[in-house]
């Protein structure tokens, strides 16, 4: 319940899906199953100039003067609404279409911060090594030549794209190593954090969010209420101190809070939370931040209600380094994508995403039925070339 929705959904996609295990030919999701029916493919053309009207070497960007090519961008378009339509896939009247200037915007942010990975990697000194280059060359064949042949089809990739797909990770895991340093305990301990929370909900979980994302609040008199019981709650546990006031908080946690139980009423979470900055509610996270080991909070107001918090210790701190110096990589890199000079071609302001992109899935069955004799060795076009991303904080 109190976990917020993570950031970088789009980014941390390109993350999770690999070639390495596709078996079948398969299209990528449609924005709409009837739109893409009404298409008819022409496999005489390339798939970027039959969805997009353009070239694999047509420029769709620039990111601080180097070249985005259309094809690399019109790529990271296929993920993003592949993974728009998805998760859009009930019925709540939410279309692609309408939400095609996001799903640009999101995938320019995307094809900027991969650009500037590898430009940073040359300035910090850490480019892939020929142990990393072979391996990243091992990995696009590893299929053989037909099957990588097949994968720059469905995609629209040339020969310098797919190495840039394939070698990405490299890029990263250095740049990741020459600019992120191993964090020390006070670092780890401002990052990680365990509390326990009481929680008195002013909010009405059971309705459906609001437009804005939170709940609509109770009633005046019942939030009063459960501000008194809050107030109540706070002085019986500033009462005391030491074992016998974690004995009571949780005494009271158990008898009072309101963060979610299961079917016998039992807390869901009844032995606290572990987490780091974004994961929690703003209001409840800087009021985390901001204990001390085994120090009490007073009474903190998020979007749930009124919360009474106790912070813990981590067992092991250092078991989250890695995790810790992937954020601060991350939040370099938005630093660097704010600062970065990105300039668009007519290509992005000319492109209809929802018609590109029912027309690329267009062409990717035309190509999955046309090559059905060789499925068993054809790429799975829901999957694509692995790429990094920090993880999700």
């Amino acid at each position: 319940m109190m976990k917020k929705t993570p950031l970088a959904i789009l980014l941390a996609l390109s993350m999770i899906l690999s070639l390495a295990g596709c078996q079948s030919l398969s299209p990528n999701s449609s924005p709409d199953p009837s739109e893409q029916a009404t298409i008819t493919a022409d496999l005489t053309q390339d798939i970027l100039a039959f969805s997009a009207g353009c070239s694999q070497e047509d420029v769709a960007l620039t990111v601080n003067g180097e070249d985005v090519p259309a094809n690399l961008f019109l790529y990271w378009l296929s993920i993003s609404c592949s993974f728009f339509s998805n998760q859009s896939a009930s019925p709540s009247g939410v279309s692609l279409k309408d939400n095609a200037d996001q799903i640009l915007e999101d995938t320019v942010t995307m094809a900027t911060y991969y650009t500037l990975i590898r430009q940073k990697a040359g300035e910090y000194g850490a480019l892939p090594t020929d142990a990393q280059l072979a391996a990243a060359q091992e990995a696009m064949f590893a299929k053989g030549e037909e099957h990588y042949e097949r994968l720059k089809a469905v995609y629209g990739l040339n020969d310098e794209a797919m190495k840039y797909v394939f070698i990405i990770d490299a890029y990263y895991s250095n740049l990741l190593d020459a600019a992120v340093p191993t964090p020390t305990e006070e670092q780890l301990n401002n990052y990680v954090y365990q509390t326990k929370h009481i929680l008195l909900s002013t909010v009405d979980t059971s309705a459906q969010r609001q437009d804005d994302g939170t709940f609509p609040s109770l009633d005046q008199k019942t939030v009063a209420e459960k501000r008194a019981l809050a107030e109540d709650i706070l002085s019986q546990l500033q009462a005391v101190d030491g074992e016998e006031r974690l004995a009571l908080f949780d005494q009271l946690m158990n008898q009072y809070s309101e963060d979610g139980r299961d079917e016998d009423g039992n807390l869901a979470v009844s032995d606290g939370y572990i987490a780091v900055p974004g994961n929690m509610d703003p209001a409840y996270e800087q009021a985390s931040l901001a204990l001390k080991i085994g120090e009490l909070s007073g009474i903190v107001e998020s979007s749930y209600g009124y919360h009474i918090i106790l912070r813990g210790q981590v067992d092991d701190p250092s078991s989250h380094a890695g995790q810790y110096r992937e954020n601060q990589l991350d939040q370099l890199l938005e630093e660097w994508v704010t600062q970065s000079t990105v300039k668009r071609a007519k290509l992005l302001d000319d492109l209809d995403v929802a018609d590109y992109y029912a027309r690329f899935t267009a062409w990717q069955t035309a190509f999955a039925e046309a090559n059905s004799d060789a499925a068993s060795e054809s790429p799975d076009v829901s999957e694509t070339p692995q790429q990094t991303q920090p993880a999700e904080s």
